[in-house]
């Protein structure tokens, strides 16, 4: 069960990101959901209930795109945002890590859903996308942990 709590015009929710660079990290992974969204976001989902961060990216990546990667924690976020109607606040715990792979396809559909396309960028190229939330740009490019606020 996620963490995601409603009440009122509010809303709560937990996640775990990854910054997923390819293996001379001149490549990153990320997605889209195909509803008419015109933005990018980087790999991850739900914390649930009794997880670490650590351990939900890890699941999450696995469920997704069926990579088994090690994780470095980078980021905390703290996202404030309206979104049908709510206000909502979300506790996003991101990690770095490199797929050590060689890259099959350049462009792919999410293994447990069909409305998330996977997309691997050019890190140089990061400007020409637009990413939600903004703090990616910059975490995408630092080597340090870094902790962001947004409204």
């Amino acid at each position: 069960m996620n963490i995601d709590f409603k009440k009122d015009k509010f809303r709560f929710t937990t996640r775990a990101s990854a910054i997923i660079y390819n293996k001379d990290k001149t490549k990153i992974l990320l997605f889209k959901v195909e509803d008419g969204r015109d933005f990018f976001m980087l790999p991850g989902g739900r914390i649930e209930f009794d997880e670490d961060s650590l351990s939900a990216v890890k699941r999450e990546i696995k469920e997704e795109i069926g990579f088994d990667i090690d994780f470095e924690f980078c980021s905390i976020r703290e996202n404030f945002a309206i979104k049908d109607e709510f206000k909502v606040t979300q506790y996003d715990f991101c990690y770095k890590g490199i797929y050590k792979e060689n890259i099959k396809k350049e462009k792919f559909i999410c293994n447990d859903n069909d409305y998330q396309t996977f997309y691997w960028v050019n890190v140089s190229e990061i400007n020409n996308y637009k990413l939600f939330p903004k703090s990616t740009y910059k975490l995408i490019k630092s080597d340090k942990v870094e902790h962001f606020i947004e409204r």
